[in-house]
């Protein structure tokens, strides 16, 4: 007997947040959250979601015990951008338990349709530009774990998904490149030609970073306004992006382009840290914390997460200066790989140059979607 739950007091929150140890406990290629991380996303005083969505977090017990794990949440700023009534579900975690699948799931669509949403999709952990999607391919590629900021999830995960009556809803990509990839001499001219234009290439400037964010952010806006599900980061989002800068991020490979003075490109690149985190277990002490110090000195590999060019300097070129910058200036100060990602299937313009420089598509994930 399955029964389902809502997490409200301390000790509920505690067992949603701890749970997927219970899942996890022989993979070795799961990286545990900071628990104190997820304390804050979950938090509805902290996290900047909550300025503009609603959640529920619920917990599936079996004979008292946790089963399963999910958040329906809505999103207003979604559903006005895009002019629909959707709901999302994510931070989803689940036994290999058919019963509490479905419970959770149930649970979590009632709560939308309370909301009036004619729609779920998922998993999102908040909103697109969180931890999204169920990886469906690549389950051998290397490295095995997670990349920073990614998702990961047991094989069964899909099953569940489809035996609740979940559909694709649409895929996701991660290309890779390693330090053998071949570098065209091709692509060395298209960057002398980008120059000569009257583009100019420099890394971003952590010291002026609330500047950098601000550029960055119109230049994100204006080149995503069309991409699928986009909506515009709240300031609160980006302030929070830019505290997550300032602890990871390598300005070695992160790159600004600019034209008369005026930023119309950039590329936000970060260490894979997971390596390190994975030894954390969740917790800075008494011991995480010198792992985390350690994590960025000791990454060998990269994740593009922030790339875009405004639309009217499209074509251009730009795209591909920033792809061989960072992988040129990578290889320079030793990472081993470059992964981009995550980028949605019909992305034809990303994922076009993202093949033109020898990028291999090695994983795949994957948004579920169902009617309410």
């Amino acid at each position: 007997m399955v029964e389902i739950k809502e997490a409200v007091t301390k000790k509920e929150i505690k067992q949603f947040i701890k749970f997927p140890w219970q899942v996890y406990k022989n993979d070795p290629n799961w990286v545990p959250p900071l628990i104190f991380d997820m304390k804050n996303r979950l938090n509805r005083n902290k996290d900047p979601f909550f300025e503009f969505g609603e959640a529920v977090f619920f917990l599936a017990l079996r004979d008292g015990n946790v089963a399963g794990r999910v958040v329906a949440h809505t999103n207003s700023r979604h559903d006005e951008y895009h002019n629909c009534s959707e709901g999302f579900f994510g931070y989803y975690e689940c036994l290999d338990d058919d019963e509490a699948s479905v419970a959770l799931m149930q649970a979590a669509e009632d709560w939308l349709r309370s909301k009036g949403k004619t729609k779920i999709i998922g998993p999102e952990h908040y909103t697109i530009y969180d931890e999204i999607c169920f990886q469906v391919e690549g389950w051998d590629a290397d490295p095995p774990s997670p990349v920073v900021l990614e998702n990961y999830n047991p094989r069964y995960y899909i099953t569940q998904m489809e035996k609740t009556g979940y559909k694709k809803e649409i895929d996701w990509y991660a290309f890779k490149v390693t330090d053998d990839t071949e570098i065209k001499d091709v692509f060395f001219k298209i960057r002398e030609r980008v120059l000569k234009q009257g583009f100019s290439i420099r890394p971003v400037d952590l010291k002026n970073l609330k500047s950098e964010m601000e550029k960055i952010k119109r230049i994100v806006h204006g080149a995503w306004a069309d991409n699928w599900g986009h909506f515009p980061y709240s300031d609160k989002q980006f302030e929070q992006i830019a505290e997550g800068l300032k602890l990871i991020v390598d300005p070695r490979v992160c790159f600004m382009v600019e034209k008369d003075g005026e930023a119309v490109g950039c590329s936000v690149t970060f260490p894979d840290i997971n390596p390190s985190v994975k030894k954390m277990n969740g917790r800075l002490f008494p011991f995480g914390w010198w792992h985390f110090l350690r994590a960025k000195k000791k990454a060998i590999g990269l994740r593009t997460f922030l790339f875009g060019v405004l639309k009217e300097y499209r074509n251009k070129g730009i795209d591909l200066v920033m792809v061989l910058d960072t992988i040129t200036e990578g290889k320079k100060v030793g990472y081993e790989w470059s992964e981009c990602s995550l980028v949605v299937e019909n992305n034809k313009k990303m994922i076009e140059p993202v093949l033109k420089w020898g990028g291999d598509l090695y994983k795949t994930y994957r948004l579920f979607s169902k009617d309410l």
